[in-house]
């Protein structure tokens, strides 16, 4: 019969039920991804709402079609998150949670630098699925007539999840 070291296995066990519990709260505890970022050559870029958070913000109040009344949403522009992640020019994909897509030129009249927004807040809250969260691409359309037309309507996608870059 082999002789046991109990203290040590009772210290080994112990040991591996700690590391466990590390790994637990650590991934308990780190936020999860709202949205990914995809360049043309496949290597991509995450954003969890702190990253997303650090961007400086935008924030406008606008009426829309989706909303009751004046609504004010905070968050960073597209342009800032595209930036974050390396892409400069050309075509990007705009995908929402349910494969919802819409493509935008990034040489588009309706991409500023003022807007469109990642929006990460409404009325200073985050907001949840529930409500059409927890990132929308949205416009000021208030301020801008020309913005109240179908080509930004399309491009104001709510649980936003992705963005892919087409082409080089």
């Amino acid at each position: 019969m082999p002789i046991v070291n109990l203290p040590a296995l009772a210290s080994f066990v112990t040991a591996g039920a700690i590391a466990l519990v590390a790994l637990t709260s650590e991934a308990a505890t780190a936020e999860p991804v709202l949205l990914e970022v995809v360049r043309a050559d496949g290597s991509s870029e995450e954003f969890d709402r702190a990253r997303l958070e650090e961007l400086p913000s935008t924030e406008f109040t606008t009426t829309s079609l989706w909303t009751d009344g004046p609504t004010t949403f905070s968050g960073p522009t597209l342009l800032d998150v595209l930036d974050a992640s390396g892409i400069e020019e050309g075509e990007v994909e705009l995908v929402a949670q349910n494969d919802y897509s819409v493509q935008l030129d990034l040489d588009d009249a309706l991409y500023t630098e003022g807007y469109p927004i990642v929006a990460t807040r409404r009325d200073g809250e985050t907001f949840s699925i529930r409500n059409n969260g927890p990132l929308w691409v949205m416009f000021p359309f208030d301020d801008n007539p020309a913005l109240k037309a179908n080509e930004a309507y399309s491009l104001s996608i709510w649980q936003l999840v992705e963005i892919r870059q087409i082409g080089d």
